[in-house]
């Protein structure tokens, strides 16, 4: 009777003091909200967040830049390319890895442009429409420049509260900003993934909390993980979800810079090509990543299976991976067939329910702003602070953890019990 007692008793407290998975966080300080104190200028939308197959062709899409969205976004602008590493410097029409567009989105709002409120107290409990930070971060991307009172964006503010689409393609125009105002990384080419790191920096902020010899960050630290968390800068956190994709898009295992060359400043001096296999460890070494759908051609699917297979510019049989899906006739393919066991379609997806609020793990940015709040923690973002640096936190694995312990202590309890127990005659 007292071993029972004493079990149940075991797995009830396993269960009081496990921490419970994330709430839905979703912040609306829209500019009617008595809260609004930081001077939002753009009323919430009511709306629905695409599923995951129409996120992924919408990253896709705006990863071909202006030519490519059109009206969906911003007016054109370039890019520029080379930094006699050995091209010389020039002007190009603006285009951007697909893999760090989804990366961006997830780390800022896990892919949600649209949530019912829970905060401030005069907008929780209203229908689903566009999450707003307390620092007037919109949408998908949290795009804070351009969207409080006073301001004079070259886009429009309205959409970018309004449509994802518009929103994604308003994340990429200031990424691009991003790219001109920082020094070269290599050659500067932006359809190599790692030539971003400065520019990724930048579009959280250009300071100090963002530099990773900055002694906050543990000096030992891998590949940033949402679903462990850490402290780790804003750039590692983005290029970490490439590895760590939720099964959303094809994992891409990018190169990090060599910690003796960033410095110890705001912002990163040149650089040359990344190549490190850990941010802080450069024993092992990657290659640096092309992307895959920035080029012209077909979407990609998301999911699992990644992009075009054999067959390539207008090949028969251009597909996803096995078990992904295929795109439009592979890439740039026309008349391609979706491969043997993936989900074929135009936007093809491994998976379409719609994202919801907590998915993600880490919180998202303070914004993009590299003027807004340099001091701010960049653990301050749409899902929260503190939360998101917490082993296991707003992830399954932390209940398990839990539970485990829990079984733990139960077993630990038998074996104490069991030594006294009598022989049957």
């Amino acid at each position: 009777m007292s071993r029972c007692l004493l079990s149940a008793a075991t797995i009830c407290a396993a269960v009081l003091f496990a921490p419970a998975a994330r709430a839905a966080y979703c912040p609306c300080y829209t500019a009617s909200s008595a809260y609004n104190d930081r001077g939002c200028a753009i009323d919430a939308v009511p709306g629905t967040n695409p599923s995951i197959a129409a996120w992924n062709a919408i990253f896709d899409r705006v990863s071909r830049g202006p030519a490519a969205w059109g009206e969906a976004g911003p007016a054109p602008f370039n890019l520029r390319q080379g930094c006699d590493v050995p091209e010389a410097p020039r002007e190009v029409p603006a285009t951007f890895p697909c893999e760090l567009l989804k990366a961006i989105g997830m780390q800022e709002s896990g892919w949600q442009q649209f949530c019912a409120p829970d905060r401030p107290m005069d907008q929780a409990g209203v229908s689903s429409r566009t999450i707003i930070s307390f620092d007037c971060g919109y949408g998908a991307a949290q795009i804070t420049s351009g969207m409080r009172n006073g301001d004079s964006p070259d886009f429009d503010p309205r959409r970018v509260a309004a449509d994802p689409a518009y929103n994604a393609a308003t994340g990429a125009h200031i990424l691009a900003m991003k790219w001109k105002a920082t020094r070269c990384v290599g050659d500067r080419q932006p359809s190599v993934i790692e030539h971003w790191y400065s520019a990724l920096w930048a579009y959280n902020g250009l300071s100090y909390v963002n530099n990773p010899n900055n002694p906050n960050h543990d000096a030992g630290r891998g590949v940033y993980d949402p679903a462990i968390g850490g402290a780790a800068p804003y750039q590692e956190r983005v290029l970490g979800r490439m590895e760590h994709t939720g099964e959303r898009w094809e994992r891409t295992e990018v190169a990090y810079p060599a910690l003796g060359e960033i410095g110890a400043n705001s912002a990163p001096a040149a650089l040359a090509d990344p190549r490190c296999a850990s941010p802080t460890d450069c024993t092992r070494t990657r290659p640096l990543h092309v992307t895959r759908c920035a080029d012209e051609g077909g979407e990609t699917g998301g999911g699992a299976g990644g992009a075009g297979g054999a067959g390539g510019s207008g090949g028969a049989g251009g597909s996803g991976g096995a078990g992904g899906s295929g795109g439009a006739g592979g890439r740039g393919g026309a008349g391609g067939t979706g491969g043997e066991g993936g989900a074929g379609g135009t936007k093809g997806d491994a998976g379409n329910g719609a994202v919801t609020a907590g998915q993600g793990g880490a919180g998202a940015s303070p914004g993009d702003d590299g003027n807004d709040d340099e001091t701010t923690s960049t653990t301050v973002g749409v899902y929260g602070r503190c939360t998101c640096d917490a082993p296991g936190s707003g992830a399954a694995a932390g209940a398990a953890s839990w539970l485990a312990l829990g079984a733990g202590a139960l077993a630990a309890a038998l074996r104490r019990r069991l030594p006294g127990r009598r022989r049957a005659d």
